[in-house]
């Protein structure tokens, strides 16, 4: 590979029927901030920008297109001095390497949230996650229209459109006996928007990660999912081999099974040829 490629998308060069007869899921969430601010390092070091715009446009991946709408109004990664793109060493890829943004002076890939970017002082984390928080437990859009003046509402509201939910929700409440509104369950203590936590906050998609997972406890090959997590810097698969690993259960895997429909191999409801969605998959951590 010549240059980093991000999320499903390198996933889909390595077995295109595999993939596109699976995880399908990816397509239909917010892009991944991890992944985003990745991307975003890559081009401010040079990467090429036409690659992810292509997958934005093409491929509809979220990740490139929400990098290359950043790209596009100026936005650049803060701290590049401290990493460097790197041919890195890799038993899985093209002659043994693979391409990485990693830490200067070192062998070792970094972490999206290690990349500042010019634009984080645009918005206030805390009470944009608030608003996402009060949309997730219920609330119209309208409630904020008359305020999305305020960048904070509408960076929430823009997220919102494009499938950002509160991941933590359970851990919330709404009140209806005054203020606050929204408090911690079982309490009445005004919620601190730090704490809300979004399904873009991981660098991949959990309903793909379930899904990997079940496949792989249904007899797909977890040696697959771990070459590709290596090779294509792909996080649902790293994600679902590392659960593998840790001994997670599919809690509902006798209702499930692996098979061949229309030439791909989907992981199905037994007894159907409905592809099931990562949802569906229900694990002992649960």
């Amino acid at each position: 590979m010549k240059y980093f490629i991000s999320l499903a998308l390198a996933f889909i060069l390595f077995q295109p029927a595999l993939l596109r007869g699976q995880a399908a899921d990816w397509q239909k969430v917010v892009w991944r901030e991890p992944q985003v601010r990745y991307l975003m390092a890559d081009m401010t070091l040079g990467g090429s920008v036409e690659l992810y715009r292509n997958y934005a446009m093409n491929e509809r991946d979220p990740d490139s297109a929400e990098a290359i709408r950043l790209w596009d109004a100026g936005v650049r990664a803060v701290n590049k001095d401290d990493f460097e793109r790197k041919w890195v060493p890799n038993q899985f890829g093209k002659d043994g390497k693979v391409m990485r943004i990693v830490l200067r002076g070192s062998n070792r890939m970094i972490s999206g949230a290690e990349v500042l970017l010019t634009s984080d002082t645009n918005i206030e984390q805390a009470p944009m996650r608030l608003v996402l928080l009060d949309l997730t437990l219920g609330a119209p859009v309208t409630r904020y229209e008359a305020t999305k003046g305020d960048p904070n509402v509408a960076e929430a509201l823009r997220r919102w459109a494009n499938g950002a939910r509160v991941s933590n929700v359970k851990a919330f409440e709404v009140r209806t006996d005054g203020e606050p509104r929204i408090v911690y369950r079982g309490t009445r203590l005004r919620v601190d928007g730090a704490q809300v936590r979004l399904n873009s906050d991981v660098a991949y998609p959990e309903v793909n990660a379930r899904y990997f997972l079940a496949d792989i406890c249904l007899g797909g090959s977890r040696d697959f999912y771990h070459r590709a997590a290596e090779a294509a810097h792909e996080m649902g698969c790293q994600e679902a081999v590392a659960r593998y690993d840790s001994g997670v259960k599919v809690a509902n895997l006798d209702q499930l099974e692996r098979k061949v429909v229309n030439g791909k191999t989907i992981i199905a409801r037994k007894g159907t040829n409905e592809r099931i969605k990562g949802d569906d998959v229900k694990l002992s951590t649960d």
